[in-house]
């Protein structure tokens, strides 16, 4: 979502997501440079739950339309794999 800065992919049906494509989850997958969520996002992020909603098995186009009802803030709860 461009007014977001980020875009996502994944999801229960979705087509899957370049990082883990065994998990039904929601990943970021790019982040705008510059935009709202350059300096807290990377791709690769999984969402667990935006703004209350949980994001755990949901379908790609729910959780789309979801974040795009989001005005201007979005609380996002992430998992990110930490390389050792």
């Amino acid at each position: 979502d461009p007014e977001l800065g980020f875009s996502i992919s994944g999801g229960v049906g979705g087509r899957g997501n370049p990082f883990r494509p065994e998990d039904d989850g929601i990943f970021v997958t790019r982040v705008q440079p510059e935009g709202p969520a350059s300096k807290l996002l990377q791709p690769g992020d999984k969402i667990i739950q935006a703004n209350g909603y949980s994001f755990i098995n949901i379908e790609h186009g729910q959780a789309v339309s979801l974040l795009k009802t989001f005005q201007n803030t979005v609380e996002l709860i992430i998992v990110r794999e930490v390389s050792s």
